[in-house]
């Protein structure tokens, strides 16, 4: 219960035997907080930030899920611009190989925040007016992964339709909990 979160005022809330949680895009909603900002200078600066303001543990908690914070470079069309995009994975990447092996944990502390910053110049940049940040949700990613190895080996017919409706599913499961266009700002000179 760090900082008087009880985790039921979230996952069951009215008291609901719901356990709402990553699955549900309100209840990461109100877990976490985007800000970002864009300007131009002598090269385009996108500044973005996911914070966990809600959850009283790591966000997301368990291997199971990641979370992708994307930025792109749009033109005024809102056409994604070639090159000048980049995207940051949040969550706890684990593998097994004879026992537990964890390659990254960049999940989000209680009260704390990432931040991804990325600038481009050159090529179409010039035509960028803004940019476009998505935090989108996979609920199921360690899950897709699995079912997609085990896909790429030899399986018995039933079991291959097996694997196969569970990574649909489990595809099905992604969300973008948010989106913001932002006006690409000129940099005042000094």
């Amino acid at each position: 219960m760090p900082r008087g979160i009880e985790c039921q005022s979230c996952h069951m809330p009215n008291r609901e035997h719901t356990w709402l949680g990553i699955h549900d895009p309100t209840t990461f909603r109100q877990g976490a907080k985007l800000t970002a900002s864009a300007h131009r200078s002598d090269r385009v600066t996108v500044l973005a930030e996911l914070e966990n303001v809600g959850a009283g543990h790591d966000l997301p908690t368990t291997p199971t899920p990641a979370v992708w914070l994307h930025i792109w470079l749009v033109d005024r069309d809102g056409a994604a611009i070639i090159g000048a995009w980049d995207s940051l994975r949040i969550g706890r990447d684990v593998y097994f190989a004879g026992g537990w092996h964890e390659r990254a944990d960049t999940r989000i502390p209680p009260g704390e925040h990432v931040t991804m910053a990325r600038a481009w110049s050159g090529g179409r940049t010039a035509e960028a007016t803004a940019a476009r940040v998505t935090v989108e949700v996979y609920p199921d990613d360690y899950y897709e992964h699995l079912y997609e190895a085990r896909l790429a080996g030899k399986l018995p017919a039933a079991q291959r339709t097996l694997y196969e409706q569970a990574l649909a599913r489990a595809r099905s499961s992604h969300y973008v909990a948010f989106e913001r266009t932002l006006p690409i700002a000129l940099s005042s000179t000094r």
